[in-house]
């Protein structure tokens, strides 16, 4: 599946404006999880997937909009170009 830069956009304000949390609130949250460690990733998408989707209560497509944030700032080497350049316009990573 491919996202586009207003897809993202979207998701960001929208995740923003439901839960009430910020890309960096969820870069902590996962930080105190052991998620990401000493700024790198730490696990597996499908644990993240698991955590944002029954612990925080995020829908399958908003979890995964977070995972490519947290990625993206480790600068975690499996995360496509085109996922990462949207997600720097997106919330300035």
């Amino acid at each position: 599946m491919r996202a586009n830069p207003p897809k993202f956009k979207a998701n960001a304000e929208n995740i923003q404006a439901k839960w009430g949390k910020s890309p960096e609130d969820f870069w902590r949250l996962a930080v105190k999880k052991g998620y990401i460690r000493m700024g790198k990733m730490n696990a597996v998408h499908a644990d993240l997937l698991k955590w944002l989707k029954s612990d925080i209560g995020l829908g399958h497509v908003y979890a995964n909009s977070i995972i490519a944030y947290l990625r993206a700032r480790a600068k975690d080497p499996i995360q496509t170009p085109n996922s990462r350049k949207w997600i720097k316009a997106t919330w300035k990573v």
